[in-house]
């Protein structure tokens, strides 16, 4: 009886040892698939960031670009004005320049990813910290430069009368394939009056101002650029 009750015991131990193994080897075949899924998760949300990205370097290059160019156009009628003359290659930058006088860029793509992963709760899944609390540095200087154009455009509106005194706009052929805005203006007494050169002189200086942003803001997304693609490559090996 003693040597059967300790064969039964010892394989009662047997048996519970096994179920534990069971038990641990199916927790571990567990938290492996987890950690699968969530490394899958994270993989992903870095490939839709690095989409965000690249969407937003794209965006910058045009904005550099647009607003370099209008401080050019600014310059060139800022040179006129104070020569007292328009050179017959300054004429198409002259009058392009007034009908684009209030037109700053407002809006400035945001990161719906990063949106996504915060209302979500997924921002832990972006594992590198400083990655993450780049994304915060990049939305507000987005904002800032938002601000910055706004008020520029607000301020130009509010000093209209300089323009409308010695302008004036019209549509022509409209609701045409044809239709055009065209100018008429008063060169001379632009160029007398010496607040309204001011404003110009101003303006073209905006301009720079904001081009020296927008590279900023470029730089800093390539930045995170290549870190996402560092941190892609780790999920990659």
């Amino acid at each position: 009886m003693e040597n059967k009750t300790g064969k039964y015991f010892k394989y009662a131990i047997g048996e519970i040892i096994l179920v534990v193994i069971g038990i641990l080897i199916a927790l571990q075949i567990n938290n492996w698939n987890e950690e699968r899924k969530i490394n899958s998760k994270s993989y992903n949300y870095l490939q839709r960031l690095q989409d965000d990205i690249n969407t937003s370097i794209t965006e910058s290059d045009y904005s550099i670009v647009d607003t370099e160019r209008k401080q050019k156009y600014a310059t060139v009628v800022l040179d006129a004005l104070e020569a007292h003359e328009i050179l017959p290659s300054q004429q198409e930058v002259f009058n392009r320049y007034l009908k684009e006088y209030y037109q700053f860029q407002i809006t400035i793509s945001d990161f719906n990813t990063v949106n996504e992963m915060s209302s979500s709760g997924d921002l832990g899944l972006i594992k590198n910290q400083w990655l993450r609390s780049k994304f915060s540095d990049l939305a507000s200087t987005r904002e800032f430069i938002m601000e910055v154009n706004q008020s520029n455009h607000d301020a130009y509106k509010i000093n209209a009368e300089l323009f409308h005194k010695h302008i004036r706009y019209r549509v022509e052929n409209v609701d045409t394939d044809t239709t055009t805005v065209s100018t008429t203006y008063d060169f001379e007494a632009m160029a007398n009056d010496v607040i309204f050169v001011n404003q110009i002189s101003d303006q073209s200086y905006n301009w720079y101002e904001i081009a020296l942003m927008y590279k900023g803001y470029k730089s800093s997304l390539i930045t995170v650029r290549d870190t996402i693609q560092l941190e892609l490559n780790k999920y990659e090996k």
